[in-house]
């Protein structure tokens, strides 16, 4: 294979192959922004040149990577003996054949391009070496090696050993392009690094080549411009007292008159290209770039792209308070903040994104909070774009290779799903009684370790199934315009998912029960707790049976996010209680009737949705269909076998806690949950009466605090404690439409599942958020209002299945609304009117 690629060679968007730098101008080359023309030098080629000496690589071991002045040292040497070496004869003629290509005066800049450079994981900016207005082949050949001999620059070395990386897989590339002698240049940000703003797009400028822009030593021009108008909203032109040109073999500084220098070096339409390409070069790669740029004559050139990883954190409840609507205990945050920022990386790399760089959830008073930047950050931008079926139909062999993870993913997940599940197995039935603290400890973060493992596509899973809902629904609004809606719904009423199977079955036990009239009356009159405790089901063996088989099957379900509260298996009238609401609900339908109806309505959606598409797209809308609801049953299974965790960390945990009760260091064993998990470490780690003591003390004074935490109603945007400044106060409240209808009632506030039993039937259900366990409360609703969440949540898809309106995400229902206050809800239009 050639050491030689040219920008327009497919193979030069590979980092593999070109680095970081040359990989990007190739791919911008190829999808036709206009980026000065040039070649990459291969990394193999750096790679045969520091083969000739093997021994070479053999001192990076020994380098002194910590003592600053020794590394210095042991780098001027490395390179020293390096340039000793001569360049590999076939690079020399590839080079002065690709030269050929080019006018024989033409100047090129001459770039390093690291496989590990300009990376979202790692910029190296300004750790390898460039340069600009190099002509001719013996000094373009002299570059090129000084570029590949600056992988190994002291700083470049430091920096590598600071993030972590193998030295020894480090390799280099080098871009050699043709130099644009520009009048103006500079930096431009598709979003505001420094607010966080993902409206706001910023540029940097100033006359001459982009250096001083980059180098941050001269005056720039500074304009920030809101990317839906292009109006710029601010404005500070610098005096500019220098400018870099290009000269012969380089370049220099000149000074600016007095007049120039206080010139705005960019005019209004000029801003509008810019604006245009930013927005252009965000859409082509469906995250927010970093780009260098210059004109020259008139003509705009794209010289760099990079994605925008790092921008301020906005810490609110919008993402978080529908996941996380309660307090966490410390010991389950640090579990599952560990097992969720590891699928992020893993999620992430499978979906094509930049590294995420700064945490998505945070917690904050025991509350938890999503990073908003970053969510819309890696959320906001659909997977493609088209304005026609006409573009659609180019576009689809392309994005049925780009995307094919997604059909592989269910798969994959269901294949790796039998070891998770055997393993669960095997850790419930593992004895812990005569295991050391430090086994038992270590039995734990097994535990844990295996659902981080098991954890790591799931937000892929999640994502993904967001993202084909939103797909769907623009692909039918293409086809069937202001019918889409109907065309929507009826095609997603009915997705076959675990929950649904689970309200099926707890739906037969009620009905079973109307069978037993004595047990129906001892179900609706007795305590559902009392009930289990005096043993009173064992009256009726015929339902017992059932009931254990249902707690055998489905024990896991939590009642709560937090691990510190028990599962249905521990709590069993927590199912009971659920059987009584349906009790209280007759149905005109039975579920299975039910079901079938939304079935046959939904194949009649298929058939009216492909009358309206061309013949070419049926497999592509067919696709898009079936993928969107294997994804829906996916993300609700993928949850189900998650909280399958808690039942073998409780057993581990409660056994732990136990012995620390024993010694007389916890108050009762689940006070486990209070602790941090290094500082559970350092106690079974350190075990001794000073430890003890403090950590007696720790867990004390952390369960105090999250009591406290329990009581208080959190602040929505963490920081900005506006007293429910997001709405007027008027008689009104809005939100998100969730579920269509209107209905009237009376408000009944549910917390946890310890209200469920209270609810009375016919009342509007009004909560932080819901999830699957929630939704017999649905039976016996008239409608839902909750705090967070949107369409695609939890307590919106139940509503549509019920045929209940619901408005979603209404910030203030839980401080307005109270007990017993008469409320009329308008699901369609997200509005709830209090009398």
């Amino acid at each position: 294979m050639n050491y030689l690629l040219f920008f327009t060679d497919p193979l030069a968007a590979s980092v593999q192959y070109s680095g970081g730098k040359g990989a990007n101008l190739a791919l911008l080359t190829q999808r036709g922004f206009s980026v000065p023309p040039g070649f990459v030098i291969r990394a193999q080629a750096y790679r045969d040149f520091v083969n000739q000496d093997r021994n070479l690589l053999t001192q990076i071991n020994d380098f002194s990577f910590y003592n600053a002045q020794q590394l210095k040292e042991e780098s001027e040497r490395f390179r020293g003996a390096l340039a000793k070496l001569s360049l590999p004869k076939r690079l020399v003629d590839e080079v002065r054949e690709g030269l050929g290509a080019f006018p024989n005066d033409q100047a090129f800049s001459i770039r390093s391009s690291s496989t590990m450079e300009d990376l979202a994981s790692a910029a190296f900016a300004g750790q390898h070496d460039t340069y600009l207005n190099v002509t001719g082949l013996e000094p373009i050949l002299d570059r090129i090696k000084s570029c590949f001999i600056s992988l190994w620059h002291d700083r470049a070395i430091a920096y590598r050993q600071q993030h972590n990386f193998d030295h020894l897989l480090a390799s280099m590339s080098v871009v050699v392009q043709q130099m644009i002698p520009c009048e103006v240049a500079g930096v431009g940000f598709s979003i505001n690094p420094v607010s966080g703003d993902l409206q706001e797009i910023v540029v940097d400028a100033n006359f001459g080549l982009g250096e001083s822009v980059v180098s941050g030593e001269s005056g720039v021009d500074h304009f920030e411009i809101s990317k839906l108008d292009g109006v710029v909203r601010r404005s500070l032109i610098a005096k500019k007292t220098t400018q870099i040109i290009g000269v012969a073999g380089g370049t220099k500084e000149i000074h600016l008159s007095e007049s120039e220098a206080k010139k705005p070096c960019l005019n209004e339409a000029q801003l509008i290209e810019l604006t245009e390409l930013l927005k252009q070069v965000e859409r082509s790669y469906r995250f927010p770039q970093d780009i260098e740029w210059g004109f020259v004559r008139g003509k705009l050139y794209l010289l760099q792209s990079r994605p925008i990883t790092t921008i301020p954190a906005r810490w609110t409840r919008d993402e978080s308070a529908e996941r996380f609507p309660n307090v966490i205990t410390p010991l389950t945050w640090d579990f599952v903040e560990s097992g969720f920022h590891r699928s992020l990386s893993f999620s992430f790399n499978l979906m094509g994104f930049p590294p995420c760089h700064g945490k998505w959830f945070g917690m904050h008073g025991h509350y938890i909070y999503g990073n908003q930047n970053v969510v819309e950050l890696y959320l906001k931008h659909p997977p493609f774009t088209v304005s026609s079926l006409e573009e659609l139909k180019a576009i689809a062999p392309k994005l049925r290779e780009e995307f094919r993870w997604v059909q592989e993913l269910p798969v994959i997940w269901s294949r790796e799903l039998d070891y998770y599940l055997l393993k669960i197995g095997e850790f419930m039935v593992e004895p812990l009684a005569n295991k050391s603290t430090w086994e038992l400890w270590n039995f734990i973060l097994s535990v844990n370790e295996q659902g981080a493992d098991y954890f790591q596509p799931n937000i892929a899973i999640s994502i993904t199934h967001a993202t084909l809902h939103h797909l769907l629904y623009r692909l039918i609004q293409m086809v069937a315009g202001a019918d889409s809606n109907r065309l929507f719904d009826g095609l997603m009423a009915y997705c076959e998912t675990k929950t649904g199977i689970i309200n099926r079955e707890l739906f037969e036990m009620a009905q079973f029960i109307r069978t037993l009239p004595e047990l129906e009356d001892l179900l609706k009159e007795s305590d559902s707790q009392e009930v289990i405790e005096k043993k009173y089901l064992e009256k009726f063996p015929d339902f017992q049976r059932r009931f254990q088989k249902f707690l055998r099957d489905h024990g896991h379900r939590e009642i709560d996010f937090d691990m510190y509260h028990p599962t249905w298996l521990e709590v069993p009238w927590v199912v009971l209680d659920n059987i009584r609401l349906i009790l209280q609900t007759p149905l005109d339908q039975m579920p299975l009737q039910k079901e079938r109806e939304l079935k046959v309505n939904s194949q009649q959606m298929e058939l009216e949705l492909f009358r309206h598409v061309p013949q070419e797209l049926h497999f592509f809308f067919y696709e898009i269909l079936r993928l969107t609801r294997i994804y829906t049953s996916l993300d609700d299974l993928e949850h189900y076998q998650t909280t399958r965790l808690a039942l073998p960390l409780r057993k581990g945990l409660r056994e732990l806690g136990r012995r620390l009760v024993v010694q007389g260091i916890l108050a009762e064993p689940m006070d486990i949950f209070f602790g941090h998990l290094k500082q559970i470490n350092e106690l079974v780690c350190c075990d001794n009466d000073l430890k003890r003591r403090e950590f007696a003390e720790a867990i004390r004074q952390q369960k105090a605090a999250y009591l406290a935490d329990k009581a208080r109603k959190p602040e929505w945007i963490l920081g900005e404690n506006k007293a429910e400044s997001i709405f007027s106060q008027t008689d009104c409240l809005t939100g998100l439409p969730g579920s269509s209808g209107q209905a009237e009632g009376m408000i009944f506030i549910v917390l946890s599942a310890e209200d469920f039993a209270k609810f009375p039937k016919g009342s509007i259900l009004v909560a932080r958020t819901t999830n699957p366990t929630w939704t017999p409360l649905f039976y016996s609703a008239k409608a839902v209002i909750a705090e967070s969440g949107g369409p695609l949540s939890h307590g919106a898809v139940t509503a549509r299945e019920m045929g209940i309106p619901a408005v979603m995400s209404v910030k203030q229902c839980l401080s307005r609304l109270k007990n017993g206050q008469r409320v009329r809800v308008d699901g369609s239009a997200g509005k709830i009117f209090l009398d």
